[in-house]
């Protein structure tokens, strides 16, 4: 049984179509305005509508257009029930979206059979809707699966923290960034920072790698939550952590630098209940003018700056090892 919405403001062609569609086996809602019609239509979808063409306010066109113009109604067949017979009438009747005529007056076996066939298409229309909505969404769930997978592979498991490889990514491009000059852009500078644990394998060795794993997350967790905004931390590898960092001046670097020594050095780490840490961390860091990124090819200039960049603020780090640890370094790129 299907369920069939009839649009029509004379008495007798409701009565007629209704009775004639009721013995045939079908639900009959009936609506007498072209407007309670299109409120029927969105509250109680039927399989299929029979329109009347001429009604006052809100013809049958009119009905049909916004009814094919809703997503959740436009696969319902709508038969437009007319006593026009010109082209050009037809035409305005298909422009407006309508899937087939009934000619008035009424033959009921035309009716019936027009019905039949609307429901068989009308059904099609629906099953295809499902099957690109099924298709949609599993694209979407695809879409959010290759997000899923391209954010895992940029990022560190362990501490959370972006890898290595997302490093090596952004660095060029933020140095690009910044060689541009834009006026809405006040970054002049980039710091680039090579943090490292201090005595990290003694740790590993007196307590084990699960000891030493902890450090690394809570080590990662305090480094994020000192962040600034426009700063970004990468996981190098084992215990190194990279901080890349744009200035607007050059004066805020070593400000930043010992904010995040701090914060490691100040608070014990709390392994569990029974083991507390005092770790310390060194720092190495490298600032970055664009004013030292020459002209010629700007990919393959900046891809080079950027591996002496890491280079050098890995040599700043050094010495602050040699300096005796848990301690700042910084210098300038040359």
């Amino acid at each position: 049984m299907a369920k069939i919405l009839i649009i029509e403001d004379d008495l007798t062609t409701r009565l007629i179509l209704k009775q004639s569609l009721y013995n045939a086996g079908h639900e009959v809602i009936i609506a007498e305005t072209g407007e309670s019609g299109l409120e029927k239509a969105k509250q109680l979808h039927p399989d299929l509508i029979i329109c009347d063409w001429m009604m006052p306010v809100m013809d049958g066109l009119e009905v049909c257009r916004r009814v094919k113009n809703t997503p959740q109604l436009a696969t319902i067949f709508f038969i437009l029930l007319t006593g026009r017979e010109e082209i050009d009438d037809r035409v305005k009747g298909l422009d407006s979206g309508a899937d087939e005529f009934l000619l008035k007056p009424i033959d009921i076996n035309e009716l019936k059979a027009r019905v039949r066939a609307g429901l068989r298409l009308g059904k099609l229309m629906q099953d295809l809707w499902r099957s690109n909505q099924a298709l949609a969404d599993l694209n979407q769930q695809l879409l959010y699966r290759n997000q899923m997978l391209e954010l895992m592979s940029l990022t560190d498991p362990l501490t959370g923290l972006l890898n290595r490889r997302a490093l090596q990514q952004t660095l060029p491009n933020l140095m690009q960034e910044i060689r541009r000059r834009d006026p809405v852009n006040l970054y002049r500078y980039l710091g680039v920072f090579m943090i490292d644990v201090d005595r990290f394998k003694t740790v590993n060795d007196n307590y084990g790698h699960g000891v030493g794993d902890a450090v690394l997350k809570i080590l990662a967790s305090r480094l994020m939550s000192g962040a600034v905004m426009k700063s970004s931390l990468y996981r190098y590898g084992g215990e190194e952590i990279a901080c890349l960092l744009p200035l607007s001046n050059d004066n805020y670097a070593g400000e930043y630098g010992e904010s995040m020594r701090l914060a490691i050095a100040d608070k014990p780490f709390e392994i569990s209940p029974t083991l507390s840490l005092n770790i310390t961390i060194s720092i190495g860091g490298v600032i970055w003018s664009a004013d030292y990124l020459p002209g010629g090819t700007p990919s393959t200039s900046t891809l080079n700056y950027a591996d002496e960049l890491l280079n050098q603020a890995d040599i700043a780090l050094y010495q602050a090892k040699r300096d005796g640890r848990n301690c700042l370094r910084i210098k300038e790129f040359n």
